[in-house]
């Protein structure tokens, strides 16, 4: 667990070996599975209780939360090697890699607790970081790991909208 959490702090001020590391750690990805669950139940409660809400906290919007953040890294993630491959002929064959890569990146995300402008700034920083591990994963510029990680966050948004329909619509 520290190990992980030392990689995810390295890779937040852009240290170039963490992404190296992950790159051939085999336990890589189930570590980012658990970092962006974290953050988002930290999120989550952390939201709830800067409201004065705390007592409303239901399982059901905790595991809404968490599977929002979990999809969104790995439709991201997909999104970013597939556009990187197939659009910038990168030559990383595995997108097991690019998930290990980007599961380094969720930490700015807890900003988001200060607000929506600070989690503005989090959410900034936090493409600037898969845009760097993009880079380093796949060999290519800077200019078109930038595009790769923004085409797929497109997608990830709109697919965490999408996922938020049924829970508005029956009350889930």
């Amino acid at each position: 667990m520290l190990k992980m959490l030392k990689r995810a702090a390295r890779a937040t001020i852009f240290d170039r070996r963490a992404y190296n590391e992950a790159f051939f750690d085999d336990d890589a990805a189930a570590d980012g599975a658990i970092l962006y669950a974290v953050v988002a139940a930290v999120v989550y409660l952390a939201v709830l209780a800067l409201a004065g809400t705390l007592g409303s906290v239901s399982i059901r919007g905790l595991l809404q939360v968490v599977l929002a953040f979990v999809m969104g890294w790995l439709i991201l993630a997909m999104t970013t090697w597939f556009v990187a491959t197939r659009l910038f002929s990168a030559a990383m064959r595995r997108p097991q890699m690019m998930i290990a890569m980007h599961g380094l990146a969720p930490l700015p995300l807890l900003l988001e607790i200060g607000g929506p402008a600070i989690g503005g700034v989090g959410l900034v920083w936090h493409l600037a970081i898969l845009t760097v591990a993009t880079r380093e994963g796949t060999s290519i510029d800077t200019r078109r790991a930038a595009v790769s990680v923004l085409i797929g966050f497109a997608l990830a948004a709109l697919v965490r909208f999408l996922f938020q329909i049924p829970f508005a619509v029956f009350g889930l």
